[in-house]
């Protein structure tokens, strides 16, 4: 799958309450305001044209905006077109197991800031590396900010990690990643999770997170979906490669469920 200000309208803005640091202090010792950054997601323009990535017959409901998740595959991107499109977010490969930061993510953050496309960024779990290691490097590279999307955990067999441990120990190494990152950044991660990683190992984390699920033709059967991811070969100005479609629904970003279906 599954890496400013804003001038753009927004159809959802979700305070963070929660900022990194501690506020400085004056001479008389007052606590100063915190300040936090506002995560806003603009809304969707009803001619953009990447809602043609949209199945047939499908249309975005009211509250959900269209974007899509990136990482150093799609080469280099032109955010100001990507914008242009009507993207409204973008999700971004950050670090994958521990020791591998993608090499466009810095570029690629700061490239969706600067053209007002909000940012999210996304961890590829592996199986060949602790938990709390990953958590760590994930960190280092995709530090809390109260601005952007809340941080993506993906699940799946499909890189270079070929362990497959017994799901007690799979699952207590995934536990400590979500542990360490929750508490740095005060906000619930969103999962995401392929068939296969089901099958070998559930998915115990998805209770109380939200949900990022990939569906195809139709829109997911699971209704309260924070994150859709509707294609793997979407077309968007600006990016020369196939990229994946995603609609968000910001207000289930806190939802009480989670857990993704790719069905």
């Amino acid at each position: 799958m599954f890496t400013a200000c804003f001038a753009l309208v927004s159809i959802a803005t979700l305070v963070n309450t929660i900022a990194a640091g501690q506020p400085p202090h004056s001479r008389t010792n007052a606590a100063a305001p915190v300040k936090t950054r506002v995560m806003e997601i603009p809304a969707t323009p009803p001619d953009a044209p990447a809602l043609t990535n949209l199945p047939r017959g499908v249309e975005l409901a009211e509250g959900e905006s269209i974007g899509i998740d990136v990482s150093s595959h799609q080469k280099t991107i032109h955010w100001g077109d990507v914008a242009d499109s009507g993207v409204s977010f973008a999700y971004i490969k950050a670090t994958e197991g521990s020791g591998y930061t993608d090499p466009k993510f810095a570029e690629n953050w700061k490239g969706a800031l600067t053209a007002g496309v909000t940012p999210g960024a996304y961890h590829y779990f592996t199986l060949c590396s602790p938990g709390a290691d990953q958590a760590r490097d994930f960190l280092k590279t995709a530090p809390p900010d109260t601005g952007a999307l809340p941080p993506a955990l993906d699940l799946e067999f499909d890189g270079a990690c070929e362990k497959r441990p017994e799901a007690e120990h799979a699952n207590a190494e995934v536990e400590d990643f979500v542990k360490i990152v929750e508490k740095a950044w005060g906000r619930k991660l969103v999962l995401y999770s392929s068939k296969e990683w089901r099958m070998h190992y559930d998915l115990p984390h998805a209770e109380g997170r939200p949900a990022w699920q990939f569906s195809h033709p139709k829109r997911p059967a699971q209704e309260d979906w924070a994150v859709w991811q509707l294609s793997f070969g979407g077309k968007v100005d600006g990016i020369s490669t196939k990229v994946d479609i995603d609609v968000i629904r910001p207000k289930y970003l806190t939802g009480e469920r989670s857990g993704v279906i790719d069905e």
